[in-house]
């Protein structure tokens, strides 16, 4: 479904070249195919495997919070496509600005959270809702920061903090949710409608209206 999201969003938004020429959005839609998988390959470092935790344990938990780690990098890979530019590099460049952030910030979250072991050990579904809500939501805000049309590195770095900041404030912000909220021996199974779909619901509003705020990328087609 992820690569599906990809072609739509290269289909409707991605440089004209691509709009009109299928092979290149074919293309660039198995190159997103690709980065998913590269990208999952990392995620056992992070303390969540989909072939481990997913599939073999069928822990829901883990397969809430992959799911949105696979949206998230889907969002950032869609988003460095979008807007005109000379080279597929330039693409690559901003993939890769945007994906980075988004497990840089991650591994941030796991450092200090230990998110990891309240989904992976506890199987506690707000945990993992949490973690998606939380990928998702900056998948959306670096996705964005590294849309629009290429003029060199050093403006697409410059265009990235400046659009891209808010992410280490929602980063910031499910710390401490994630403090507050995950499992303890007072509460082990903590309700997931209240700790886990209202932190949901934030991350994504906060990421929304920051979106909604900046407006339509440069080089959007009209």
């Amino acid at each position: 479904m992820s690569v599906v999201g990809i072609t739509v969003a290269l289909h409707w938004w991605a440089a004209a070249e691509v709009r009109r020429n299928t092979s290149e959005l074919v293309l660039l839609s198995l190159g997103g195919a690709a980065w998913l998988i590269v990208a999952s390959n990392l995620f056992p470092w992070l303390g969540l495997s989909v072939l481990d935790d997913a599939v073999e344990r069928r822990n829901i938990a883990a397969l809430v919070a992959l799911c949105g780690a696979v949206i998230g990098v889907a969002i950032t890979y869609a988003g460095a496509n979008l807007g005109e530019g000379p080279s597929y590099w330039n693409n690559l460049f901003s993939v890769a600005l945007g994906t980075g952030g988004l497990l840089c910030l991650w591994i941030l979250l796991e450092l200090s959270g230990r998110v990891s072991v309240s989904i992976a050990e506890h199987r506690d579904l707000a945990s993992g809702m949490r973690l998606c809500g939380f990928l998702i939501a900056t998948g959306l805000i670096l996705g964005r920061a590294v849309a629009g049309d290429w003029h060199s590195e050093a403006a697409t770095l410059r265009d990235y903090w400046r659009d891209g900041w808010p992410a280490m404030v929602l980063c910031a912000t499910a710390l401490a949710i994630e403090r507050l909220a995950r499992p303890s021996q007072a509460r082990p199974f903590p309700p997931w409608l209240s700790f886990g779909s209202l932190p949901v619901l934030f991350h994504l509003g906060m990421a929304i209206g920051w979106l909604w705020y900046l407006g339509p990328w440069e080089g959007k087609p009209q």
